[in-house]
């Protein structure tokens, strides 16, 4: 009796752990009432399956060790990956190699030497108590910025704030001339791509660029910093890329075809990506040194940063001799894959990704999301080992050589290119999981609907309540006005660039997503961003990490299971409405052709609608012959909004709603916004009209 009980008892508990995870049950976007039955089981089964303390474990080992791409470290850890996908029952697994141009420095340094002599350290300093940053100079490598030139460089050093266009334009206003300087500048909050810092350096002439990190954007004047707090510490140094993606991603030395084994080359000379320019990266501990020697006319106010001293603009003094050496060679990096083949339309692909190599250990970025892509994996694989079959296939992907230029990912897209653009339900991307407790997702409009009832589904694991309630009362406060509570307060439908999901989107025309959970974190690419930072101040308990995987899964299930494709066009032909709004406010003297945009997006969204009321009606009465038929025409809407020329100068670029700007942030209606910054209307004009024709293909694939 007392063991009956017990058992009881045992089951219950159980069914309340499942039922704290998600709200009552509700029909799913896309599915009959039948399907939903039946899925709202598996869906109960999965919740139940995702584990923090596993998700630690792999967290432990993927960060354990610096693994920048295309090092041993990163080819042991694509091995680990692999053989851990087999063990979790996947298939198909295999690792892809592709060669790329992947520079690895052998110097970087800085030394003034007028006013007086001295040498950035270039060194991050040991925290007591944190055995990550003990580690050698050798072991963590030279702080660097990938694809910078090499060379040798001795000038005047000029602050130039955040090193944005307009700053160059203020330094000119007080009589202060860039050309053969070394420009110092800020990494900038919000965030501006390092890469388009060098690019307007080396187009107003500078001979070089440092960028460091000020404590007013990410150290002490923020809170406390590591290992008291999140925020970054005096010799906390930001790596990174500086190839110009935003021209083309990938492989430099392959633009728009994929770096196999024996794939033709172009030289470094004919590379667009490139960078002509010396660059390198400081910790505000070494800036402050040369900023303390500044002459000149006093920056501007907005210009004026956190440390103790007086910003001067420079020009003068003081004199600062760079060195840069980088070997260029091409090297192998691996993409490791895996799937679960569907049961009905096996060649139907929801594609599932993180990048894995690290500037060091990557305990934030990529390392948390890396975990939680192994956790997916193992319950998946999970319900998969207990019968489950999926009606299409998932696939898992491992990226390599993000952090350079978005490498592996892009090679594999291009590799793949006829498969995905025929296949490719959509790709949801997880870059960095969890840094705190804010859910952040960015997404197309198609896939707000499904995000949404995600998020409604599963429960923030602190405030039990639905991830959902968590960042409407985190709007609330914010914003100091109640939200709405709509999807698209949720879901960011503000696309750029910065990781894999932009060769899905920009190139291949699949719907993508970007998930993660934010917070304050000011160790970015240095040193400290390593397990122990993790652990203690990003995600104690890694319970956030847990809530992420709950979420990608249930998305994932979602867009795999559901009868009908959940990918929705009503809210995209809102946005594109409402990005051609945009565009009338920044040139409110007109715009060429966009009356027309705004006529053919009030079409798209009327076969929108139209369209979800067939689909209600087929699932209404199960019929399989239409659902398939509206499933086909589905899968080709985000396609029919390329351009195959792609937009002018950026030919790479095909999507005509999305790219990202030279900063990584969002370019709406990129062709004819950028025609606009020319002042070519007649461009603008035409841009315009390719929009207006690919709305109408979509709107005619929805009719």
């Amino acid at each position: 009796m007392f063991k009956h009980a017990l058992a009881t008892l045992s089951v219950l508990a159980a069914v309340l752990v499942a039922a704290a995870w998600r709200q009552p049950s509700t029909t799913p976007f896309g599915f009959t009432s039948a399907s939903a039955r039946t899925y709202d089981a598996l869906e109960r089964r999965f919740l139940e399956l995702p584990s923090p303390d596993r998700i630690r474990d792999a967290h432990l080992h993927l960060s354990a060790k610096p693994h920048v791409a295309g090092s041993e470290r990163d080819r042991e850890l694509a091995e680990w990956t692999r053989d851990r996908f087999r063990e979790y029952g996947l298939d198909d697994v295999k690792i892809t190699t592709h060669e790329v141009m992947l520079p690895l420095p052998e110097e970087t340094s800085v030394e003034m030497l007028q006013p007086q002599a001295w040498r950035a350290s270039m060194r991050e300093e040991p925290i007591a108590g944190d055995p990550y940053t003990q580690i050698s100079a050798e072991e963590a490598g030279l702080p660097y910025h990938a694809y910078s030139a090499s060379g040798e460089i001795t000038a005047p050093v000029v602050y130039a704030g955040s090193g944005n266009p307009a700053d160059y334009d203020r330094l000119a206003s007080l009589g202060i001339d860039i050309k053969g300087k070394i420009a110092l500048v800020r990494y900038s909050v919000p965030y501006s791509y390092r890469g388009f810092k060098a690019l307007t350096a080396q187009q107003r002439g500078a001979a070089a660029i440092l960028i460091y990190s000020d404590p007013a954007d990410d150290g002490f004047a923020k809170g406390k910093v590591y290992p008291d707090g999140p925020w970054g510490p005096p010799t906390h140094i930001q790596r990174g890329g500086i190839v110009y993606d935003f021209m083309v991603p990938g492989d430099p030395l392959t633009p728009g075809w994929a770096s196999v084994p024996g794939a033709r080359r172009i030289s470094r000379g004919e590379a667009v990506s490139l960078p002509k320019i010396v660059s390198a990266p400081l910790s505000y501990q070494d800036a402050r040194v040369i900023l303390e020697a500044m002459t000149g006319p006093d920056a501007p106010k907005e210009w004026r940063g956190a440390l103790p001293i007086t910003y001067r603009v420079g020009g003068e003094q003081p004199i600062v001799r760079m060195r840069v050496r980088s070997d260029d060679s091409v090297r192998p990096i691996w993409t490791v894959t895996g799937a679960i083949r569907g049961r009905e339309d096996p060649g139907v692909l929801v594609i599932v990704g993180n990048h894995r190599d690290a500037w060091i250990y990557g305990g934030v970025d990529p390392s948390s999301g890396s975990a939680a892509l192994m956790e997916l994996a193992r319950t998946l694989g999970e319900l998969k080992r207990s019968g489950w079959q999926p009606r299409r296939t998932i696939v898992f992907a491992s990226w390599d050589a993000e952090e350079f230029t978005l490498t592996s990912s892009t090679e594999w897209g291009e590799q793949h290119e006829e498969n995905l653009r025929g296949h490719a339900v959509a790709y949801l991307n997880v870059d960095s999981a969890a840094s705190g407790p804010n859910f952040t997702a960015t997404a197309v409009p198609a896939l707000n609907r499904v995000l949404g009832e995600a998020a409604r589904t599963v429960r923030d694991p602190v405030r039990r309540i639905t991830i959902a309630a968590a960042s409407r009362d985190r709007l609330s406060r914010e914003r100091g006005v109640l939200p709405t509570g709509s999807t698209s307060e949720l879901v960011d439908n503000r696309l750029g660039s910065g990781s894999d999901y932009t060769v899905f989107l920009n190139f291949l025309g699949v719907p993508v997503a970007d998930l993660s959970f934010d917070g304050p974190y000011g160790v970015y690419h240095s040193i400290y961003d390593n397990h122990n930072w993790v652990a203690r101040i990003g995600d104690p308990g890694f319970r956030y990490h847990g809530a992420l995987v709950r979420l990608w899964g249930v998305v994932t299930l979602r867009l795999t299971e559901a009868d009908a494709v959940p990918l929705d066009y009503e809210p995209y032909a809102e946005r594109i409405g409402e990005f051609v709004k945009d565009l009338e406010r920044r040139w409110p003297a007109g715009v060429p052709g966009l009356p027309e945009v705004s006529a053919a997006a009030a079409e798209m969204k009327g076969a929108a609608q139209s369209f979800n009321q067939r689909r209600s009606e087929a699932l209404a009465k199960t019929d399989r012959g239409a659902l398939e038929l509206l499933n086909s025409r589905l899968m080709a809407v985000e396609r029919a909004l390329l351009n195959p020329e792609g937009i002018p100068g950026r030919p790479w670029y095909r999507h005509l709603v999305y790219a990202p700007r030279f900063t990584y942030a969002p370019e709406l209606l990129p062709g004819i916004a950028e025609a606009m910054d020319a002042d070519d209307r007649e461009r603008a004009g035409r841009q315009a009209n390719l929009l207006e024709k690919a709305v109408r293909r979509a709107a005619e694939l929805l009719r």
